[in-house]
């Protein structure tokens, strides 16, 4: 039992530390990449997304998107891609956190 206990406490605080991390990728996210996403999103990147405009307007939404997209993997390339190829110099931000988070954390 007391084995379990230990377990959960450190599972609880690298769950604290993960979320920490994210929350700092979302402020810088929030700040660099949401002017590319709205510019991106008003010359038509994302036909029939409707969260793709909102992906990173605030750290909440940023929290979200970087959750969905390195830790559950879901719809990576869906996101980056456009917002790269629009501006080359984020995928320092975008491949900063995958490599932080998944590695690092």
């Amino acid at each position: 039992l007391r084995m379990i206990e230990g377990c959960f406490k450190t599972l609880f605080w690298s769950c604290l530390l993960l979320f920490l991390i994210m929350t700092v990728w979302a402020v810088i996210a929030v700040e660099l990449i949401n002017p590319t996403v709205q510019q991106v999103a008003d010359e038509g990147g994302w036909e029939g997304c409707d969260r793709c405009r909102r992906a990173f307007a605030s750290v909440f939404m940023a929290n979200i998107t970087l959750f969905q997209t390195v830790v559950a993997g879901d719809s990576w390339g869906y996101m980056a891609i456009p917002v790269i190829e629009s501006n080359p110099p984020l995928a320092i931000i975008f491949v900063g956190s995958l490599m932080t988070l998944v590695f690092g954390v």
